[in-house]
Protein backbone atom coordinates (compact mmCIF):
# COMPACT_ATOMS: atom_id res chain seq x y z
CA UNK A 1 0.00 0.00 0.00
CA UNK A 2 2.76 2.45 0.95
CA UNK A 3 4.77 1.71 -2.23
CA UNK A 4 1.67 2.17 -4.41
CA UNK A 5 0.81 5.42 -2.65
CA UNK A 6 4.40 6.69 -2.97
CA UNK A 7 4.70 5.85 -6.67
CA UNK A 8 1.30 7.35 -7.49
CA UNK A 9 2.01 10.52 -5.52
CA UNK A 10 5.42 11.09 -7.12
CA UNK A 11 4.10 10.40 -10.63
CA UNK A 12 1.09 12.68 -10.27
CA UNK A 13 3.05 15.56 -8.79
CA UNK A 14 5.76 15.16 -11.43
CA UNK A 15 3.02 15.58 -14.05
CA UNK A 16 1.58 18.64 -12.29
CA UNK A 17 4.99 20.28 -11.91
CA UNK A 18 5.77 19.58 -15.57
CA UNK A 19 2.50 21.24 -16.55
CA UNK A 20 3.22 24.30 -14.40
CA UNK A 21 6.85 24.59 -15.56
CA UNK A 22 6.73 23.77 -19.25
CA UNK A 23 3.25 24.39 -20.65
CA UNK A 24 1.99 27.87 -21.62
CA UNK A 25 0.08 29.74 -18.88
CA UNK A 26 -3.30 28.98 -20.47
CA UNK A 27 -2.68 25.22 -20.55
CA UNK A 28 -1.36 25.24 -16.97
CA UNK A 29 -4.39 27.27 -15.86
CA UNK A 30 -6.84 24.88 -17.52
CA UNK A 31 -5.15 21.84 -15.96
CA UNK A 32 -5.06 23.30 -12.44
CA UNK A 33 -8.63 24.64 -12.70
CA UNK A 34 -9.72 21.15 -13.73
CA UNK A 35 -8.07 19.65 -10.63
CA UNK A 36 -9.72 22.25 -8.38
CA UNK A 37 -13.11 21.64 -10.00
CA UNK A 38 -12.87 17.85 -9.60
CA UNK A 39 -11.81 18.28 -5.96
CA UNK A 40 -14.73 20.66 -5.36
CA UNK A 41 -17.14 18.16 -6.95
CA UNK A 42 -15.77 15.48 -4.63
CA UNK A 43 -16.23 17.79 -1.64
CA UNK A 44 -19.91 18.34 -2.39
CA UNK A 45 -20.37 14.64 -3.18
CA UNK A 46 -18.94 13.75 0.25
CA UNK A 47 -21.30 16.19 1.95
CA UNK A 48 -24.33 14.77 0.18
CA UNK A 49 -23.32 11.19 1.01
CA UNK A 50 -23.05 12.29 4.65
CA UNK A 51 -26.56 13.75 4.64
CA UNK A 52 -25.39 17.38 4.42
CA UNK A 53 -27.12 19.91 2.18
CA UNK A 54 -25.30 22.11 -0.34
CA UNK A 55 -25.94 23.86 -3.62
CA UNK A 56 -23.61 21.99 -5.96
CA UNK A 57 -24.46 24.01 -9.09
CA UNK A 58 -23.90 27.37 -7.39
CA UNK A 59 -20.70 26.19 -5.73
CA UNK A 60 -19.20 24.71 -8.88
CA UNK A 61 -20.07 27.80 -10.92
CA UNK A 62 -18.54 30.11 -8.33
CA UNK A 63 -15.51 27.85 -7.92
CA UNK A 64 -14.79 27.68 -11.65
CA UNK A 65 -15.11 31.45 -12.05
CA UNK A 66 -12.91 32.04 -9.01
CA UNK A 67 -10.20 29.61 -10.17
CA UNK A 68 -10.15 31.01 -13.70
CA UNK A 69 -10.15 34.61 -12.46
CA UNK A 70 -7.31 34.04 -10.00
CA UNK A 71 -5.17 32.50 -12.75
CA UNK A 72 -5.92 35.35 -15.17
CA UNK A 73 -5.18 38.09 -12.65
CA UNK A 74 -2.04 36.26 -11.46
CA UNK A 75 -0.67 35.94 -14.99
CA UNK A 76 -1.34 39.63 -15.60
CA UNK A 77 -0.02 40.54 -12.13
CA UNK A 78 -3.01 42.85 -12.03
CA UNK A 79 -3.33 45.33 -9.19
CA UNK A 80 -7.07 44.66 -8.81
CA UNK A 81 -6.81 40.88 -8.28
CA UNK A 82 -8.02 41.11 -4.68
CA UNK A 83 -10.96 43.28 -5.72
CA UNK A 84 -12.07 40.58 -8.17
CA UNK A 85 -11.94 37.87 -5.47
CA UNK A 86 -13.91 39.98 -2.99
CA UNK A 87 -16.58 40.94 -5.52
CA UNK A 88 -17.04 37.36 -6.70
CA UNK A 89 -17.32 35.97 -3.17
CA UNK A 90 -19.73 38.73 -2.12
CA UNK A 91 -21.84 38.04 -5.22
CA UNK A 92 -21.87 34.33 -4.36
CA UNK A 93 -22.98 35.03 -0.78
CA UNK A 94 -25.77 37.34 -1.94
CA UNK A 95 -26.85 34.94 -4.67
CA UNK A 96 -27.02 32.00 -2.27
CA UNK A 97 -29.10 33.96 0.24
CA UNK A 98 -31.51 35.13 -2.46
CA UNK A 99 -31.74 31.57 -3.77
CA UNK A 100 -32.67 30.23 -0.33
CA UNK A 101 -35.23 32.98 0.24
CA UNK A 102 -37.09 31.80 -2.85
CA UNK A 103 -36.70 28.07 -2.18
CA UNK A 104 -39.89 26.74 -0.58
CA UNK A 105 -38.69 23.14 -0.24
CA UNK A 106 -35.37 23.43 1.64
CA UNK A 107 -35.74 23.53 5.44
CA UNK A 108 -31.94 23.85 5.93
CA UNK A 109 -31.13 27.04 4.06
CA UNK A 110 -28.32 28.22 6.37
CA UNK A 111 -26.63 24.83 6.21
CA UNK A 112 -26.87 24.88 2.42
CA UNK A 113 -25.32 28.34 2.20
CA UNK A 114 -22.57 27.54 4.71
CA UNK A 115 -21.57 24.24 3.08
CA UNK A 116 -21.58 25.74 -0.41
CA UNK A 117 -19.39 28.67 0.61
CA UNK A 118 -17.06 26.42 2.60
CA UNK A 119 -16.39 24.35 -0.51
CA UNK A 120 -15.51 27.42 -2.61
CA UNK A 121 -13.25 28.89 0.08
CA UNK A 122 -11.66 25.60 1.05
CA UNK A 123 -10.71 24.38 -2.42
CA UNK A 124 -10.60 26.85 -5.37
CA UNK A 125 -9.75 29.89 -3.23
CA UNK A 126 -6.96 28.22 -1.22
CA UNK A 127 -5.68 26.29 -4.26
CA UNK A 128 -5.59 29.65 -6.06
CA UNK A 129 -2.53 30.64 -4.04
CA UNK A 130 -0.45 28.39 -6.29
CA UNK A 131 -0.72 30.69 -9.36
CA UNK A 132 -0.20 33.65 -7.04
CA UNK A 133 3.11 32.09 -5.95
CA UNK A 134 4.03 31.09 -9.50
CA UNK A 135 3.67 34.61 -10.90
CA UNK A 136 4.65 36.57 -7.79
CA UNK A 137 8.06 37.56 -9.14
CA UNK A 138 7.55 37.22 -12.90
CA UNK A 139 10.24 36.37 -15.43
CA UNK A 140 12.36 33.20 -15.38
CA UNK A 141 12.19 32.92 -11.58
CA UNK A 142 8.43 32.43 -11.47
CA UNK A 143 7.96 28.63 -11.07
CA UNK A 144 10.72 27.83 -8.56
CA UNK A 145 8.72 28.48 -5.40
CA UNK A 146 5.90 26.25 -6.67
CA UNK A 147 8.50 23.51 -7.02
CA UNK A 148 9.73 24.26 -3.51
CA UNK A 149 6.17 24.22 -2.14
CA UNK A 150 5.28 20.87 -3.68
CA UNK A 151 8.56 19.21 -2.65
CA UNK A 152 8.33 20.25 1.01
CA UNK A 153 4.58 19.56 1.33
CA UNK A 154 4.53 16.17 -0.35
CA UNK A 155 7.69 14.93 1.38
CA UNK A 156 6.02 15.91 4.65
CA UNK A 157 2.99 13.81 3.65
CA UNK A 158 5.13 10.84 2.64
CA UNK A 159 7.37 11.16 5.70
CA UNK A 160 4.41 11.32 8.09
CA UNK A 161 2.71 8.33 6.44
CA UNK A 162 5.84 6.18 6.31
CA UNK A 163 7.04 7.05 9.82
CA UNK A 164 3.58 6.50 11.24
CA UNK A 165 3.31 3.07 9.59
CA UNK A 166 6.75 2.00 10.85
CA UNK A 167 6.96 3.54 14.31
CA UNK A 168 3.47 4.81 15.16
CA UNK A 169 2.39 3.91 18.68
CA UNK A 170 0.69 6.95 20.19
CA UNK A 171 -2.56 8.12 18.56
CA UNK A 172 -2.69 11.81 17.70
CA UNK A 173 -6.39 12.67 17.39
CA UNK A 174 -8.21 9.32 17.22
CA UNK A 175 -11.69 10.85 17.09
CA UNK A 176 -10.75 12.46 13.75
CA UNK A 177 -8.13 10.12 12.30
CA UNK A 178 -7.51 6.85 14.14
CA UNK A 179 -4.43 6.00 12.06
CA UNK A 180 -2.43 9.21 12.58
CA UNK A 181 0.17 9.12 15.34
CA UNK A 182 2.49 11.53 17.10
CA UNK A 183 5.45 9.57 15.74
CA UNK A 184 4.15 10.17 12.21
CA UNK A 185 3.63 13.85 12.97
CA UNK A 186 7.22 14.26 14.19
CA UNK A 187 8.56 12.22 11.29
CA UNK A 188 6.66 14.40 8.82
CA UNK A 189 8.11 17.58 10.34
CA UNK A 190 11.66 16.21 10.23
CA UNK A 191 11.31 15.10 6.60
CA UNK A 192 9.73 18.46 5.67
CA UNK A 193 12.67 20.29 7.25
CA UNK A 194 15.20 18.13 5.40
CA UNK A 195 13.28 18.58 2.13
CA UNK A 196 13.14 22.36 2.65
CA UNK A 197 16.88 22.67 3.24
CA UNK A 198 17.68 20.35 0.32
CA UNK A 199 15.36 22.23 -2.04
CA UNK A 200 16.90 25.52 -0.92
CA UNK A 201 20.40 24.24 -1.67
CA UNK A 202 19.23 23.25 -5.15
CA UNK A 203 17.47 26.57 -5.79
CA UNK A 204 19.92 28.80 -3.90
CA UNK A 205 21.42 30.65 -6.91
CA UNK A 206 17.90 31.64 -8.03
CA UNK A 207 16.21 32.47 -4.72
CA UNK A 208 18.95 34.17 -2.69
CA UNK A 209 18.89 37.31 -4.89
CA UNK A 210 15.22 37.66 -3.86
CA UNK A 211 16.17 37.73 -0.17
CA UNK A 212 15.36 34.06 0.53
CA UNK A 213 18.11 32.54 2.67
CA UNK A 214 19.05 29.44 4.67
CA UNK A 215 17.19 30.72 7.75
CA UNK A 216 14.00 31.11 5.69
CA UNK A 217 14.33 27.51 4.53
CA UNK A 218 14.52 26.31 8.14
CA UNK A 219 11.55 28.41 9.28
CA UNK A 220 9.43 27.38 6.30
CA UNK A 221 10.40 23.74 6.66
CA UNK A 222 8.75 23.77 10.08
CA UNK A 223 5.82 26.01 9.10
CA UNK A 224 4.94 24.10 5.94
CA UNK A 225 5.33 20.80 7.76
CA UNK A 226 2.88 21.94 10.44
CA UNK A 227 0.38 23.28 7.92
CA UNK A 228 0.67 20.15 5.80
CA UNK A 229 -0.37 18.05 8.80
CA UNK A 230 -3.24 20.45 9.56
CA UNK A 231 -4.41 20.25 5.95
CA UNK A 232 -4.39 16.47 6.07
CA UNK A 233 -6.30 16.46 9.36
CA UNK A 234 -8.84 18.94 7.96
CA UNK A 235 -9.79 16.49 5.22
CA UNK A 236 -9.81 13.66 7.77
CA UNK A 237 -12.37 15.68 9.76
CA UNK A 238 -14.51 16.00 6.65
CA UNK A 239 -14.25 12.26 5.94
CA UNK A 240 -15.09 11.38 9.53
CA UNK A 241 -18.21 13.56 9.64
CA UNK A 242 -19.46 12.31 6.27
CA UNK A 243 -18.40 8.67 6.85
CA UNK A 244 -16.37 8.52 3.61
CA UNK A 245 -13.01 6.73 3.27
CA UNK A 246 -11.63 8.62 0.23
CA UNK A 247 -12.82 11.72 -1.58
CA UNK A 248 -12.85 9.76 -4.84
CA UNK A 249 -11.36 6.80 -6.65
CA UNK A 250 -9.74 8.24 -9.76
CA UNK A 251 -6.14 8.17 -8.45
CA UNK A 252 -4.70 4.71 -7.68
CA UNK A 253 -3.25 4.41 -4.18
CA UNK A 254 -4.38 7.94 -3.23
CA UNK A 255 -8.11 8.30 -3.77
CA UNK A 256 -9.51 11.47 -5.31
CA UNK A 257 -8.24 14.86 -6.40
CA UNK A 258 -8.98 16.32 -2.96
CA UNK A 259 -6.87 13.58 -1.36
CA UNK A 260 -4.01 14.68 -3.64
CA UNK A 261 -4.12 18.41 -2.84
CA UNK A 262 -5.51 18.51 0.73
CA UNK A 263 -2.24 19.50 2.44
CA UNK A 264 -1.32 22.00 -0.30
CA UNK A 265 -4.53 23.89 0.40
CA UNK A 266 -3.01 24.96 3.73
CA UNK A 267 0.68 25.23 2.85
CA UNK A 268 0.27 27.40 -0.29
CA UNK A 269 -1.30 30.41 1.53
CA UNK A 270 1.38 30.20 4.25
CA UNK A 271 4.22 30.23 1.71
CA UNK A 272 2.62 33.10 -0.21
CA UNK A 273 2.18 35.18 2.96
CA UNK A 274 5.77 34.45 4.03
CA UNK A 275 7.18 35.52 0.65
CA UNK A 276 5.12 38.72 0.64
CA UNK A 277 6.27 39.61 4.16
CA UNK A 278 9.92 38.57 4.05
CA UNK A 279 10.92 38.34 0.37
CA UNK A 280 8.55 40.80 -1.36
CA UNK A 281 8.77 41.20 -5.15
CA UNK A 282 10.61 44.26 -6.40
CA UNK A 283 8.12 46.13 -8.55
Amino acid sequence: MFAKRLISSIALWAILLSVIFYLPPLAAALFCCLIATIALWEFYDMLEKGGQRCSRAWGLTGGILLSAGIWWFSVQRHEHANVFEVLLLVSLVLGLFIRQLTDKHNPAGIQTIANTLLGVLYIPWLFGFIPKIKFLYGGPIEPVFVFYLVVVTKFCDIGAYGTGRLFGRHKMIPRISPNKTWEGFIGGLVIALIASITAFKYLQPRVEPLGFHYTDAIILGVLLGLMGVVGDLAESLLKRETNVKDSGGVLPGIGGALDLIDSLLFTAPVLYAYLILFAPPRL
